[in-house]
């Protein structure tokens, strides 16, 4: 299989420009949730009732060993080129086997960070318009895709759930970006959606945060007049398990809020800044404040 050229995952100054004005107007609006850009199906194969969420079979290992060996090697090629990762914490995932992983969703290539740091072998969970037509949906349908409806279709979202446990049970971990939305090199963490913590605590599995810092690049087009990524330093958290003595709906919400707690921790240790948004008080009272106000008012900043 030839491999892609990774340089074509770059974009243009003028689109960072674009990018950057609306996820200015995202934050200042509380609308942490919604991607930078308008997303469609147009090219994609449909997730519907026959979609193959738990997939096995000879023919299908076959093809997974094959695309997963293609992918570690594009993998390598992405974070030495482009993206110049560090991964720190390793020893954070000693002993885990099934897992929830969570990480900041930061750009087209951070789950290839993830995998870099937790294994190829990991399940992703992303949204509908990832399932691509072609070669490169091929690949990522046999080496860990998870697509979940934007529908909610009953039955497609028992199949999701089914999936998620089957896949928990044989051992997997499971990559859910729980800020939702893609947000191009935005260094901040961002408030949580719940999705992640359930699936942990339904299947009694423990959260693996995962966080990316960005050093900006010193050379910042290349010849093409195409932006470089920063250098990402990937940070493995300690792990956070259910409690026996909460409910569900209470480890849901402290299993979310801690991880929230601990990406804010390594976010201010590293940038050595406090977190801060731009959002309007009226609406981040509204939406955020009762869940978010008091971990953003600890004092976890790290003063160097």
């Amino acid at each position: 299989m030839k491999l892609l050229d990774v340089n074509l995952l770059k974009e243009s100054l003028e689109e960072k420009e674009k990018y950057d004005s609306i996820r200015e107007e995202l934050e200042k609006t509380g609308q942490f949730h919604t991607d930078e850009n308008e997303n469609s199906l147009e090219g994609c194969e449909p997730v519907d009732e026959n979609f193959p969420y738990i997939r096995k079979g000879l023919k299908y290992s076959i093809k997974h060993k094959i695309f997963t060996s293609a992918m570690k090697i594009y993998c390598k090629k992405i974070n030495k080129e482009l993206t110049h990762l560090k991964i720190e914490g390793k020893q954070n995932l000693k002993g885990i086997k099934s897992a929830i992983i969570t990480c900041n969703h930061i750009s087209k290539v951070d789950s290839f960070a993830v995998r870099a740091s937790a294994g190829m072998d990991i399940m992703f969970v992303a949204a509908e318009f990832n399932n691509w037509a072609g070669p490169m949906g091929e690949i990522a349908r046999h080496t860990g895709y998870i697509p979940i409806s934007s529908t909610l279709n009953k039955t497609l979202l028992r199949k999701f759930d089914e999936a998620i446990t089957y896949y928990l049970k044989k051992g997997k971990k499971i990559l859910i970006y729980p800020e939702q939305a893609m947000w191009r090199e935005y260094t901040k963490p961002r408030p949580l959606k719940p999705g992640a913590f359930h699936y942990a605590v339904k299947n009694n599995v423990p959260i693996i945060p995962m966080f990316i810092t960005i050093e900006p690049n010193t050379q910042v087009v290349d010849e093409q007049n195409r932006l470089n990524f920063g250098s990402y330093t990937i940070h493995i958290l300690p792990a956070i398990y259910p409690k026996t003595d909460l409910s569900k709906k209470e480890n849901e919400k402290y299993m979310k809020l801690e991880n929230f707690r601990l990406w804010k921790e390594c976010y201010e240790k590293t940038y050595n800044k406090k977190l801060s948004y731009s959002t309007d008080k009226e609406i981040w009272n509204n939406l955020y404040a009762e869940d978010y106000g008091p971990i953003l008012k600890s004092k976890h900043h790290s003063k160097k």
